[in-house]
């Protein structure tokens, strides 16, 4: 069942090749299948598409976090919230500050 929806999000992605959500839902179902570089790698892909694609930010420094990446996590954050900035997302900046901190907290 895992694998009938993730290759229904492959192939719904093939038929809307540029939709951010689609991508990023298998980013997450990636994540929970184990599949954390892969999940890393979709982020990366969908991000540099789109970039202000705010949300990719916080799971993408979440799945680097848990992969050992702190520094990677916190570059992660701060990237992303320059873009919440930049498209007055005030919610998902305070989210990516608070991980931030967490993560500075936890190196």
């Amino acid at each position: 069942m895992e694998n009938d929806r993730l290759e229904q999000l492959r192939t719904m992605l093939a038929e809307e090749p540029s939709d951010l959500f689609i991508q990023y839902a298998i980013a997450l179902e990636l994540r929970s299948r184990g599949s954390m570089e892969e999940a890393v790698t979709a982020l990366h892909g969908l991000l540099m598409d789109a970039p202000d694609h705010v949300p990719s930010y916080y799971q993408l420094a979440l799945f680097q976090a848990d992969l050992g990446s702190v520094e990677d996590a916190i570059a992660t954050c701060e990237r992303g919230m320059v873009q919440a900035g930049a498209v007055d997302d005030r919610k998902a900046l305070a989210e990516l500050k608070e991980l931030r901190e967490t993560l500075l907290d936890e190196r």
